[in-house]
């Protein structure tokens, strides 16, 4: 829980000139204030890399909108440490540095470090299955061990998504207790544990509640006295939910559709370890500080040594996730990094070690691309120290035989491959979707193309066909393991001509619940029938088999993309039933249960 102890004013507060934004709407940024709390020496960046740092963040600084606080530290000096838009639209309030704001999934390698001094203390074992320490979890969910859910391999489904079928289309606020009760309900794993990658907010929810379980702590508590507290980081905290009232944070902002701003309100009484945490760049950049010293104060050698250690899959094949961090190089440069998002909040820890850089980019509204701002942050403070070319990713003309959908029968996978603008001087490049979903652009490797930091997994095509004409077949490495993926039709079939078969009532084994695929102006929908309001996606068949799942429409409005795809299950050439897939939840059946009525 949020502490509700007094807290000083922070002395950032009130130090900003004046809040009258110019012609165009921008605030003035609130400046280094005179005093900190933190202890490093204070060296103002030279005047063109504080030039282009202003100009990097003006387009955030408005006083019509809400945008972010900035800390960045080099070589043991805070070079950066501004303010800019709102931390209320409602109050007309400007960000200031001392600002508490969400850390979102920044905060998973906390919880990482929590295990990890459980580890130290003896009393857990993390190559042990999370239900020998929570038992009512049952042989399904119990079977990956804390290491897997630590990497993201445990295989785990979502059961918060389970709700989203059960609602109509809407998130429910997620009682406290509620997850680990939905759980045992789950009767399936997206795939063996340690057998492949995949995000995972649910591991990390297990690892939280076997934390509270062990020390007989809260979460938040048990993190203050072993990590925060010992480190002077008195304004970092738990915040359970977005429900609770907290002294000096930012109001969370989500932009919708229709351009207009709404309350950020992630939908959870009990948000932990996976992305619960609060804090201010200046706890942050005191924690980046004791990430990247050999002096620690907070876990072992042994402890930091596995916490920065990128895992290995059984095969051979490695990805640059640790225990919560990614281990990656970005031109040339070593960095350290983790992002997080809530609803209304965006977030960004990056350092590079190497060069003594530490970024924080923490922001009170989920449109703004703190990972992109940070890394651009990182290029104007290390240009002419050892900054390498910039990576081109390969041009999407020079693989025409690559574009397309294609899709694996052995893991019900679909990829799709297309050409994109990233950059308006660039050739277009090779966009990489999963499960209907955009995770990334593919780029050179070792052996052929890859993406290899995506939050599907490593994906590699070894051998990329060669001349104009897709082959019917390709080979597709995820995890280092080997997959055949077909090329779906370049020409779908008409929604029209799918329709007598697949429209009708499907249910989820085990719940009441129903969703209908009917066809509306001459479009498949897939209709999750809510109580009230309305939530429905527009379906895209690309073959028989596999169709996506597209536009979700709803009301109220969901301020989040949400695809996912179908496959459709037939037997004696009869429509059956339909696996519905996330990346994060995959294979979900729904058996037919009435078929299409005229």
């Amino acid at each position: 829980m949020c502490r509700l102890t007094a807290m000083p004013i922070p002395d950032d507060a009130g130090e900003v000139e004046s809040t009258a934004p110019d012609l165009a709407g921008h605030l003035p940024s609130s400046r280094t204030p005179r005093s900190t709390p933190m202890s490093d020496a204070r060296s103002p960046a030279p005047l063109a890399i504080a030039q282009k740092l202003d100009e990097l963040f003006k387009p955030w600084n408005r006083s019509d909108a809400p945008g972010m606080t900035v800390g960045i530290r080099h070589q043991g000096k805070l070079i950066y440490r501004h303010g800019f838009g709102l931390a209320s639209i409602e109050h007309a309030v400007a960000n200031t540095p001392g600002m508490r704001m969400r850390i979102g999934s920044t905060s998973k390698h906390f919880c990482c470090l929590g295990i990890m001094l459980l580890a130290e203390d003896g009393r857990v074992d993390i190559d042990k299955p999370v239900g020998h320490y929570l038992p009512e979890l049952g042989a399904i969910c119990g079977r990956p061990t804390l290491l897997q859910l630590m990497h993201h391999t445990g295989g785990l489904h979502d059961p918060a998504a389970l709700t989203l079928f059960q609602y109509g289309g809407q998130y429910p606020q997620l009682a406290r207790g509620g997850h680990l009760q939905l759980m045992p309900l789950l009767e399936a794993v997206n795939f063996a544990p340690g057998s492949r990658f995949a995000y995972s907010n649910s591991g990390y929810h297990l690892l939280s509640v076997l934390i509270e379980r062990l020390s007989g702590q809260e979460w938040g508590e048990f993190m203050d006295q072993r990590v925060f507290a010992p480190l002077g980081m008195s304004a970092t905290a738990l915040l359970r939910s977005d429900l609770d009232v907290c002294p000096n944070m930012a109001s969370l902002h989500v932009r919708m559709p229709d351009g207009q701003w709404r309350r950020g309100i992630y939908p959870s009484d009990e948000l932990l370890g996976s992305g619960g945490m609060i804090s201010t760049v200046d706890d942050m950049l005191v924690w980046t500080e004791h990430l990247r010293s050999k002096q620690k104060r907070v876990g072992s050698a042994a402890t930091w040594s596995r916490m920065l250690e990128p895992q290995t899959f059984p095969n051979g094949s490695g990805h640059c996730y640790a225990l919560g961090l990614h281990i990656e190089r970005h031109r040339g440069v070593k960095i350290i990094q983790h992002a997080g998002a809530t609803l209304g909040s965006m977030h960004q820890m990056l350092i590079a070690p190497e060069h003594g850089l530490d970024i924080i980019v923490m922001c009170n509204r989920m449109d703004a691309p703190a990972p992109a701002l940070a890394l651009k942050a990182l290029e104007a403070v290390l240009e002419g120290e050892g900054l390498g070319p910039e990576v081109i990713p390969p041009a999407a003309a020079d693989h025409p035989a690559l574009q397309g959908r294609w899709y694996s029968r052995a893991s019900k996978t679909l990829v799709e491959i297309t050409a994109y603008r990233a950059h308006p001087d660039r050739p277009e490049c090779l966009a990489l979707s999963t499960f209907n979903q955009l995770v990334g652009v593919l780029r050179r490797a070792d052996m052929g193309l890859a993406q290899p930091d995506g939050p599907f997994s490593t994906l590699e095509i070894r051998q990329p066909p060669e001349g104009s004409i897709p082959p019917a077949t390709i080979d597709v490495h995820i995890c280092g393991e080997p997959e055949c993926f077909e090329h779906l039709p370049d020409v779908p079939p008409a929604a029209e001509s799918l329709s007598a078969e697949l429209c009708g009532r499907y249910r989820q084994p085990g719940y009441p619940k129903e969703m209908e695929i009917a066809l509306r102006d001459g479009k498949l929908v897939l209709d999750l029938l809510p109580l009230h309001g309305y939530g429905y996606w527009e379906l895209q068949p690309y073959s028989r088999e596999v169709l996506g799942c597209g536009l979700f429409h709803s009301e109220p409005q969901d301020p989040l993309p949400r695809k996912a795809m179908l496959v459709v299950q037939r037997q004696d050439d009869k429509v059956t039933g339909l696996l519905l897939s996330f990346d994060r939840l995959r294979g979900v059946p729904f058996a037919r249960v009435q078929g299409h009525r005229e």
